[in-house]
């Protein structure tokens, strides 16, 4: 691998953007400071800044919880490496804003039994912080380690997301989320490389791993303590028991004592079942207090509504084009899309596909490397419709029917 060769290639510094100060988010993880090393030997006027955002009030161990979460002692560490490079540090907190736009909906997800996204909104609040700090420093953009690319077009004033060339890393649907005006002052300088090249950059920068790795939409549920959390902060009128019922008949398959102590889509404790298929909570009906288990078929969709969507530049809209479609497991589907309005499209799998109601999707041009994105939205399922017995006519589409 001729590392100097690729780096040359794999991203150009902007002459005027290098004029002015650039904010580094400085997260303690090796992509970070290996993008830290790169613009420090490209002679950027650097200002490290650290969003260290925290769970106040948590009964357990908030690192256990939230994987991106940053005690002093990791902080500590991040002021040394930006003393090392001879760079200023900003610590950023914003425990008020966490807890209202972050844990705030993630209860109100385990209050309903709908899938939660609440690692999407933390992304989205520490690029928010990021930005309103670039912006008191009065710097001139923001860098970050981010597997993705960005392409701006100044004579359109357009900016748009593109997959890495790292498919196992890719991060270009979180990024797409993002409004406008941040992503146009977005550097990645990672963007042309894989996860095995930065990992050499960083052994010959003198770097070490850090010892715990981030597990992405695993935050919170991933530990017993919030449930602790759940118990001691929402009202008792959420606490209400229930029935569990199975099926279209709607059979009695036991209680629980609270929606919130499961899980959208987890396997539910059903007694006196004769079937061996998992059954997972697929509804919730707040009046009744009843919950809804069905199998895992009932997760495998082929059509679903996109709503809520964050729509690239420069995507087309006027009318119905292929896509992928990437699920929730990293995987791409092949499918249709029949925009609707400016928020919202049909989407029709080639196949049935694990979808989770409520959970935010992205679709690509293409399936792999380079790859625009052409839209990310939040799943809603919509009834199934009988197909054709002959021919392979696609489904007719209702353009004035709101799902």
């Amino acid at each position: 691998m001729d590392m100097s060769k690729k780096l040359q290639e794999a991203y150009k510094p902007d002459q005027e953007t290098r004029k002015g100060r650039i904010v580094i988010a400085l997260s303690g993880g090796l992509n970070s400071m290996v993008v830290a090393y790169l613009l420090k030997i490209q002679k950027y006027d650097l200002v490290g800044v650290t969003v260290a955002i925290n769970w106040e009030n948590y009964p357990g161990q908030a690192e256990n919880a939230m994987f991106c979460h940053m005690n002093p002692p990791q902080v500590e560490k991040v002021k040394e490496f930006c003393h090392q490079l001879g760079i200023p540090h900003f610590v950023v907190k914003g425990s008020d804003e966490f807890k209202e736009e972050v844990v705030d909906s993630w209860m109100s997800a385990r209050l309903s039994g709908v899938k939660s996204n609440h690692c999407l909104s933390c992304h989205e609040l520490r690029m928010k912080l990021l930005y309103q700090k670039m912006m008191d420093l009065d710097a001139q953009g923001m860098a970050t380690g981010h597997m993705a690319k960005i392409f701006k077009n100044a004579v359109n004033n357009t900016v748009y997301v593109h997959s890495s060339n790292d498919e196992e890393h890719d991060q270009s649907s979180l990024l797409s989320r993002l409004p406008h005006e941040l992503l146009n002052k977005l550097i990645l300088p990672l963007s042309d490389l894989q996860q095995k090249e930065i990992e050499k950059l960083a052994e010959n920068f003198g770097l070490s791993h850090p010892t715990k790795k981030v597990s992405f939409l695993s935050c919170f549920d991933s530990d017993k303590e919030s449930s602790k959390y759940l118990d001691s902060h929402i009202p008792t009128r959420y606490k209400a028991p229930g029935d569990i019922v199975v099926g279209p008949d709607k059979s009695p398959a036991g209680d629980h004592q609270g929606v919130y102590q499961f899980i959208y889509a987890q396997a539910l404790p059903i007694n006196g079942q004769k079937t061996n298929e998992v059954l997972s909570l697929s509804k919730y009906f707040f009046k009744e207090k009843r919950i809804e288990a069905l199998g895992l078929s009932y997760f495998q969709r082929k059509k679903i509504f996109l709503n809520q969507c964050k729509i690239s530049d420069e995507t087309p809209w006027h009318e119905p084009m292929p896509g992928f479609l990437k699920l929730n497991n990293g995987d791409f589907a092949e499918c249709f899309i029949y925009p609707k309005n400016f928020s919202s499209a049909y989407i029709e799998l080639e196949k049935p596909e694990p979808i989770l109601e409520n959970s935010i999707v992205s679709v690509f041009r293409k399936k792999g490397k380079n790859s625009k994105v052409y839209f990310t939205g939040r799943v809603k399922y919509i009834q199934e419709e009988p197909q054709p017995e002959e021919g392979n006519e696609r489904a007719k589409v209702d353009y004035t029917r709101d799902y």
